[in-house]
């Protein structure tokens, strides 16, 4: 939940703070989460397709490697929003 609600919108609106051409904090706000919300079903189909499976690999390896596995899904997420979401 915390990805739907805080990472997605606070990845959105950055990108809108990058690509916008505007020095005006509201305009990067209103484009950033109007961009979140007309993309958010797919997002969040998206985050259940990945973080679901990844949550439940996370919790049945050994303890001393639950943080290795979840910052390297935590990188290639990032790096698939990036690729997917991230151009104009």
């Amino acid at each position: 939940m915390f990805i739907l609600f805080v990472n997605l919108p606070t990845f959105y609106v950055l990108k809108a703070v990058i690509f916008s051409g505007s020095a005006d904090p509201s305009i990067w706000v209103s484009t950033g989460l109007d961009t979140y919300q007309a993309s958010l079903m797919k997002d969040a189909f998206d985050v259940v397709r990945v973080w679901l499976p990844a949550d439940l690999v996370c919790f049945s390896v050994p303890l001393y490697l639950r943080l290795p596995v979840r910052h390297g899904v935590s990188f290639f997420w990032t790096m698939y929003l990036s690729f997917t979401r991230g151009g104009h």
